[in-house]
């Protein structure tokens, strides 16, 4: 797996920065996203909501299958929803275990970097109903504060 590298087409941080900017008065900022791009950039955005006095929110919304990459043993055709030219056919249990530590990883970065830089971060699986997973959320964050 040494030779495949993710690469973001998403690019959410300049538009984090050009929102930061613009926002005239201090509120409530929610992000709901797979945050499948640069964590060093989409944090440096967030950071900067932060710097502007924003309280921020993120909601990582993982499928399960986005998560662990967990496809029966079966070929897979994966395209890019960004780029439906960017398509890759392959074995997944092949890259399975590098995969999910990957993404184990990148999950981790956002939860420690999130709390570092003072944003709420929540991972939310899909398969779960929004309006539950933003209950449980608000009970969390009722416990902590």
């Amino acid at each position: 797996m040494g030779q495949v590298q993710p690469k973001a087409d998403t690019h959410m941080a300049p538009a984090f920065h050009d929102l930061a900017e613009r926002l005239s008065r201090r509120g409530l900022v929610v992000v709901l996203s797979d945050l499948l791009d640069d964590p060093e950039e989409v944090l440096s955005g967030l950071r900067h909501f932060r710097y502007r006095g924003h309280e921020v929110v993120v909601f990582h919304l993982l499928d399960p299958r986005e998560r662990d990459l967990d496809f029966r043993r079966q070929e897979t055709r994966f395209f890019s929803l960004e780029n439906p030219e960017h398509t890759l056919t392959t074995q997944p249990w092949h890259i399975q275990q590098d995969y999910r530590q990957l993404m184990d990883e990148l999950i981790h970065t956002y939860r420690a970097r999130c709390a570092d830089a003072g944003v709420d971060y929540a991972l939310i699986d899909t398969t779960m109903p929004f309006d539950q997973a933003l209950s449980r959320y608000l009970v969390q964050r009722k416990k902590l504060g």
